[in-house]
């Protein structure tokens, strides 16, 4: 049992391909436009999706749930067709889909510009030169869907099996190429190839069930499956949700138990901007992955800096240091065509999907004006292990940032009763690094020198502490212990907890 997956933006050459291929083996072959039809009338928006991938600066959090449940609705069509025979799968970026599975084969192709020129101007009747344009336009709005999608780019070369280049060879013997490789034991399924994939198709089948149930379509969750045991992980603003989650799931084939979980705890990050590359989002993640933990995004939108296109709801209109909420519109900013209508949401967008593909999103609030009642809608709950303040009051000098950056966290920190440090705080509190190595090196030498005089002097030492010696010197001893004893502590516990940081203990 075989899976061919022919990635290419070449749509015609890749049909031509995978047509030939089937004709050599027999195979059914499934293409992508036939996927897109069928999610289409299961009533994905595939449309809206592909249009605000490409315009907006991030998805809104609708648009990143219609993601998912994209990539689900893909994913458990592609293995229930393979778990029944073998399988020949063409698209844009098909060798990204079932990971991990090693029985597929993930195969390239790509054609001389000159080519695709020529068919692309015969198919919809264009000039060459206006066809050139739109396949360049083209082939930057599927490398940009690609991204967005898979998170990679879909060119790069570690991501496939075999490469065709049509330059100067048929498809009849790329086909044939392709039917020898097929037959390698190296890409014939295994138990455990098919065990991935039955996990895979029955953790796709559980997204779909509880993305188009309305008891659950609303809710953060995570899903993974392990050998008919699916495991649901929620944040822990949403335990209410629980509830309907063996409901949605129940009588799923292949499903013989199920675990729901909540998040071990939320870590709220508050920034006027988030940029999911940024050495902060770094430093989060690696916290969170530590703890176990969802990360909450609350971006703080300074007074007179809200959006014209936002809502406001339940807050002063002079956008004093009242509370408002920015409410976007459910479209994600996508039904105009107007690029320059499209509302900037500070990256919260992508640094919201970056937190879905990692499995730690915990929520998202946009809070527009002053932070003097800003946290009403979390403060109380106790669910927060930390709050972490970014880069905050950016357009300030530095010591005025710096000031109202230490108000922000007195504020949080007495509304919401949890520990809060600033982002600069957080790698030297919690992570280790070179700055944390030299200190640790520093604070092991210190330990291992005192240590070392201790025990190679220890005759003048029990001398001072309880000898002749200790009669003369009665107060001093005293006082050499009082001080010493304290400062080895502190020395030696640097360096247990430094050493503690690099195994991730806390």
């Amino acid at each position: 049992m075989t899976i061919v997956m022919i990635s290419s933006m070449y749509q015609s050459g890749r049909e031509e391909l995978a047509q030939v291929l089937a004709r050599k083996t027999g195979w059914p072959v499934l293409s992508r436009e036939e996927l897109v039809d069928e999610a289409r009338k299961l009533g994905i928006k595939i449309g809206r999706l592909e249009v605000a991938m490409i315009k907006t600066p991030g998805l809104s959090e609708k648009l990143v749930r219609e993601k998912e449940l994209y990539l689900a609705f893909l994913t458990a069509t592609l293995c229930e067709k393979a778990r029944e025979t073998n399988l020949i799968y063409h698209g844009r970026a098909g060798h990204l889909l079932l990971p991990g599975v090693s029985h597929r084969l993930r195969v390239g192709l790509t054609a001389p510009q000159e080519i695709r020129i020529k068919r692309t101007a015969q198919v919809l009747n264009l000039a060459p030169d206006k066809a050139e344009t739109y396949l360049g336009q083209l082939d930057e709005d599927v490398a940009k869907w690609i991204r967005y999608i898979h998170r990679v780019d879909g060119c790069d070369p570690n991501q496939f099996d075999l490469f065709f280049n049509l330059e100067n060879m048929g498809l009849s013997n790329a086909a044939g190429i392709l039917c020898a490789t097929a037959e390698l034991p190296d890409f014939q399924a295994t138990p455990a190839s098919l065990k991935l994939l039955n996990d895979l198709n029955l953790s796709a089948q559980a997204k779909l069930r509880l993305a188009l149930n309305e008891l659950t379509l609303q809710v953060d969750l995570q899903v993974h499956a392990d050998n008919g045991v699916i495991t649901v992980t929620y944040p822990p603003e949403q335990d209410q949700a629980s509830q309907y989650i063996p409901q949605v799931l129940a009588e799923l084939p292949g499903c013989r138990e199920i675990q729901c979980t909540m998040a071990e705890t939320n870590i709220l990050w508050v920034q006027e901007r988030f940029e999911p590359k940024s050495e902060n989002f770094g430093q989060i993640i690696r916290l969170a992955q530590r703890w176990g933990a969802a990360v909450e995004l609350l971006r703080l939108i300074q007074p007179g800096e809200l959006p014209g296109d936002a809502e406001t709801l339940r807050g002063d209109p002079d956008y004093g240091y009242a509370r408002q909420e920015c409410a976007l519109a459910d479209d994600g900013g996508v039904q105009d065509d107007d690029p320059q209508a499209v509302m900037d949401d500070g990256g919260v967008g992508q640094t919201e999907e970056e937190l879905v593909d990692l499995g730690r999103f915990g929520g998202r609030h946009t809070i527009c004006g002053g932070y003097d009642q800003i946290l009403k809608r979390v403060q109380g709950s106790g669910r927060y292990t930390l709050v972490v303040i970014g880069d905050m009051f950016m357009s300030k000098g530095h010591s005025a940032r710096t000031r109202q950056t230490r108000e922000l966290a007195l504020n949080i920190r007495d509304r919401l009763k949890a520990p809060v440090i600033t982002a600069d705080e957080l790698k030297s509190r919690f992570l280790f690094g070179k700055r944390q190595a030299v200190t640790l090196l520093g604070y092991l030498s210190l330990t291992i020198l005192i240590y070392v005089l201790v025990f190679t002097n220890q005759k003048p030492i029990l001398d001072f502490l309880g000898g002749p010696l200790h009669q003369n010197f009665k107060v001093l001893a005293a006082v050499t212990v009082t001080l010493f004893s304290p400062l080895l502590a502190y020395v030696y516990g640097c360096v247990s907890g430094l050493a503690l940081k690099i195994i991730n203990v806390d």
